[in-house]
């Protein structure tokens, strides 16, 4: 049996997330049902990062084992005729039988877009949060620096979550300010459900001088989800990159440095 390793881009707005369900159409569907077409056998994907409705990934990393005869780096080429024009596979290859994009990376960098103005070009509708609230950029990044390092981030997970270690650890945020846009970047070994969308909302809420360094602190001790505000809608955020490396700050620039519009410039 033969294992593909696949990176796959995708524009969320049209699905349900990424995760196969029962009453919505999901990437992992799509990329499912691609693959029985393809080879005649049905396929299970796996995955790195369960996105939600909405949320978009320009490096959602996948594996599926497989009987075909097809060359690794062409089932890159045959799956793009099959998929839909909001889904692509960027890179395909053969891998070791054991290779596990899950077990086998060291973390993610999200991307978060929003701006302070509500009337945003319509061309970014889909990809940005309009805030309508003028921002601090030294307010939310102080409160950045807080939520950076190892914690218990309970009160950063949403609600109906699969249960899992809260404990986890934020390599980096940062924050680059363009006039009214603003764009998150939120590197970390491992995140819980809505995490980095509630820590865009509590982002937002430093911004705005509602939230302080001191508060989140107590927050995160509190362990609890109601202590935090609003979780940022869902078409703001994108998954930019999954590492197979342990991270450091040069891997970070790097895919920032990356084409990925409108999350990089």
């Amino acid at each position: 049996m033969r294992n593909i390793w696949i990176t796959v881009s995708y524009e969320g707005t049209n699905y349900g997330g990424f995760q196969r369900q029962d009453n919505r159409m999901t990437v992992q569907e799509m990329l499912e049902n691609c693959l029985l077409t393809l080879t005649k056998q049905k396929t299970t994907i796996y995955f790195v990062a369960r996105t939600d409705a909405g949320v978009h990934a320009y490096g959602q990393e996948c594996t599926f084992y497989t009987e075909s005869s097809i060359p690794g780096d062409r089932f890159m080429h045959a799956m793009n005729v099959l998929l839909p024009p909001d889904i692509r596979v960027r890179q395909s290859r053969d891998m070791d039988e054991d290779f596990s994009v899950r077990r086998g990376n060291f973390g993610k960098t999200y991307g978060y877009l929003l701006t302070e103005n509500r009337q945003a070009s319509p061309f970014l509708k889909r990809y940005i949060w309009r805030t309508g609230k003028k921002l601090d950029l030294q307010k939310m990044e102080a409160v950045a620096r807080v939520l950076e390092g190892t914690h218990d981030f309970t009160s950063f997970r949403g609600n109906n979550s699969v249960p899992s270690d809260p404990v986890r650890k934020i390599n980096e945020i940062r924050i680059v300010q363009e006039g009214e846009l603003y764009r998150i970047y939120v590197t970390g070994e491992g995140f819980l459900y809505h995490m980095v969308r509630n820590i865009a909302g509590a982002l937002v809420d430093a911004g705005i001088g509602a939230l302080t360094p001191k508060q989140v602190k107590d927050i995160l001790a509190a362990k609890d989800r109601r202590k935090l505000g609003i979780t940022a809608p869902a078409e703001g955020l994108c998954l930019l990159k999954v590492y197979f490396e342990p991270i450091t700050k040069k891997l970070i620039d790097n895919t920032l440095k990356e084409s990925l519009f409108p999350w990089t410039f």
